[in-house]
């Protein structure tokens, strides 16, 4: 847990250095040119990018889409990883409390890997080893049977969802994880304004995934009781009692309704494609995060909000290259990218 007493930050230094490194993020536009290239293009393309490193390690491996896929996970955590390395002091500790999410994912990674017979080391290549626990740690995880992995997170808050594997769908297990994650950085009282700002930018991520949750479940027709299991609490402007209320509104009523949130206005609903609407929700996040990293330009916000733009990236590249490798018409792969 963060020290809510820490001195504050050099944030100049980890916000100069951040700065630097959102240089090599792929510029909007370049996205229309690799819309019109092949898939083995788009590799070539990569290989003049900050990807470059990543490729020509894992080519002798790999070959097609799960090159990419591998390339660009390795890629994402060393620049995490990167992050974490130069930030100290309380930068240090919000990154890495923010970056505890991919312990969840690295563990559930692993089991969901485990259960439909992955390999041990397409298990690795997947792994971010950002957060609390070392590559090595994961790596000792990997051999183990799944009930040895569980006994492993004894004594720590995942452990009572993960002893219910087996019992419950997986789907449930992952989100009490994630509610475990969100709870425990929500629950902070923040005294200095670098937490309240990351609590906030949380939160406001926290009322993202809801809608979209309480969308696609009204979407098909799930009752407001199972809705409500889902829900994140903890909203920035989307209590548990909010989400409530949209959950028992009728679908004309909730999408009308969605004007009045921050993150609902411009939104059009009209599109009976979710994963468009969800592009949407995602842009105005992520336009709302760039004006308040603007507003507190030496502070952890522009951090994250660089954190969260390179994980639009490569899932961004990763869609691409399956769509590429799939023949799917350019057009249908445009409509899954996320371009600010």
């Amino acid at each position: 847990m963060i020290s809510l007493t820490g001195k504050h930050a050099t944030w100049a230094y980890i916000v100069a250095r951040v700065k630097v490194m959102k240089r090599n993020l792929i510029p909007s536009d370049e996205y229309r040119k690799l819309l019109n290239m092949s898939f083995d293009e788009i590799i070539r393309y990569l290989e003049e990018t900050a990807y470059k490193k990543e490729i020509d390690e894992l080519a002798y491996k790999y070959s097609g889409p799960r090159l990419l896929d591998y390339a660009l996970t390795l890629n994402l955590g060393r620049t995490y990883k990167k992050i974490q390395d130069v930030s100290f002091g309380l930068a240090k500790e919000i990154i890495t409390e923010f970056l505890k999410r991919w312990d969840i994912w690295n563990l559930l990674t692993i089991i969901k890997g485990k259960m439909v017979g992955v390999s041990l080391e397409e298990i690795e290549e997947s792994l971010v080893p950002v957060g609390s626990y070392t590559m090595d740690f994961w790596k000792s995880l990997i051999p183990k049977e799944i009930d040895e992995i569980i006994k492993t997170f004894e004594g720590t808050p995942y452990y009572e969802p993960l002893s219910k594997i087996g019992q419950v769908p997986l789907s449930e297990i992952d989100d009490e994880l994630y509610k475990i994650y969100y709870s425990r950085i929500i629950a902070m009282r923040p005294s200095e304004l670098a937490l309240k700002l990351f609590v906030d930018f949380i939160k406001m991520e926290i009322d993202i995934k809801n809608i979209k949750t309480i969308l696609r479940l009204k979407r098909e027709d799930v009752s407001v009781d199972e809705i409500m299991k889902r829900v994140i609490p903890g909203g920035f402007e989307l209590t548990t009692e909010e989400c409530g209320k949209l959950a028992a509104m009728p679908w004309d009523e909730l999408t009308k309704s969605l004007e009045g949130y921050w993150f609902g206005k411009g939104i059009e609903i009209a599109d009976k494609d979710l994963s468009r609407i969800e592009i949407q929700f995602d842009k105005v996040w992520m336009k709302t995060v760039a004006k308040r990293a603007s507003n507190y330009p030496i502070s952890i916000l522009p951090v994250l909000q660089y954190m969260i733009l390179k994980k639009i990236e490569v899932d961004n590249l990763r869609i691409l290259g399956w769509g590429k490798w799939n023949n799917i018409p350019k057009e249908e792969i445009e409509t899954q990218l996320v371009i600010l």
